[in-house]
């Protein structure tokens, strides 16, 4: 009978040592990934066709956050609008409140009128030019350009400053109430959208953003955002819109000139009534558009708590593929490190006996 004996070189026994080692450490590796992530490490690999599931579900998540962050922004901007909205209401129905004693007839303050107009259009013009992250609150689309022009500052487009082009029709006031109500009848055309007021107009030389209405007469596009998917919001405010045109128009004539001067009766009572009915229609149009961005920021905080919520529940179910059993992965974890111990001490023990030491 003839006996076939088997034998391991050194090298071979080596080899396998090494692979056997190389094998734990991956695994370890593995385990350790897992443990601390709780995730599996091969995704796609374990999952196999419920792989897609996954990576639907991830996509969901990606585009939920991605609206969580512009929603979060856009709030935010909606927010300081609504400060710059209350803040100028408040600092027109403090001029409100000292003209309104004048309406009808000169009162005790109506020598300090011109000056605190001109000091209220200051104010006004300030907190209109707010921006948001360097970009113009109310300026449209055209949120690089500055909102409204500076009383006394020279417009580029037209070569005047809005005080030239009130000066250009009251000049030194009204003296008859005929005189009035044709210099109304002309600051009517300026501070309307009307491009026949030409030059003199407000959305040339008042106002720096984008105009209501295109060339062709039809509205422009106001500042929106899409909050979700197929949803969007109008929620562009700008300083031309008629609550601040018919705001600037009555501060303007009271600015322009002085009511302490104008003598005749009819003509006093003509020029200030409207200047004070339009300085308070312009502060319940203010109000109005608060209420309506009130009720916009409203949907928009609503919509990122659904979102939020859509992320959660997003997570929770990635988890549920890809999570691990942290208990079975920690005792994973614990049984390769005992056997990777014990085979790098066989290997030293291995590499540690010679034929030498036995002669």
């Amino acid at each position: 009978m003839i006996s076939i004996s088997n034998t391991v070189s050194t090298y071979g026994s080596n080899l396998l040592r090494r692979q056997t080692v190389s094998d734990l450490t991956n695994q370890l590796a593995k385990a350790e990934y897992e443990v601390t992530t709780g995730l599996l490490q091969n995704v796609f690999g374990e999952l196999g066709a419920r792989a897609a599931q996954s990576l639907t579900l991830r996509s969901q998540m990606a585009s939920a956050e991605a609206f969580v962050d512009s929603n979060t922004l856009l709030a935010n901007r909606m927010e300081v609008t609504a400060t710059a909205l209350g803040t100028m209401r408040d600092i027109a129905q403090e001029f409100l409140d000292v003209a309104i004693a004048n309406r009808d007839a000169p009162g005790s303050t109506v020598e300090s009128l011109q000056m605190l107009a001109q000091s209220t259009i200051g104010q006004l013009i300030a907190t209109t030019n707010t921006t948001f992250q360097g970009s113009a609150l109310f300026s449209g689309t055209t949120t690089n350009a500055t909102s409204l022009q500076g009383w006394d500052e020279v417009n580029d487009a037209s070569g005047l400053s809005p005080a030239d082009v009130l000066a250009g029709i009251v000049g030194t006031g009204p003296t008859t109430e005929a005189e009035a109500e044709a210099m109304i009848a002309q600051l009517d055309a300026v501070f309307s959208s009307d491009a026949s007021a030409g030059t003199s107009g407000y959305e040339t030389t008042f106002y720096n953003g984008t105009d209501l209405l295109d060339e062709s007469g039809a509205a422009n596009d106001r500042l929106s955002a899409r909050i979700d998917t197929g949803t969007e919001v109008e929620y562009g405010i700008q300083a031309n819109d008629t609550a601040f045109t018919e705001l600037m128009q009555g501060l303007a004539m009271i600015a322009s000139t002085d009511p302490a001067t104008i003598d005749d009766e009819d003509a006093y009572n003509t020029w200030m009534t409207k200047a004070v009915d339009l300085i308070s229609s312009g502060i319940s149009g203010l109000l109005e558009t608060e209420t309506a961005l009130g009720g916009q920021q409203a949907r928009v905080e609503s919509l990122i708590e659904v979102q939020q919520s859509r992320i959660d529940l997003y997570n929770s179910q990635v988890l549920d593929l890809e999570g691990v059993d942290e208990y079975e992965a920690a005792t994973r974890l614990t049984t390769l490190q005992t056997q990777l111990q014990a085979s790098y001490q066989v290997t030293s023990l291995m590499n540690s006996l010679s034929f030498l030491n036995y002669m």
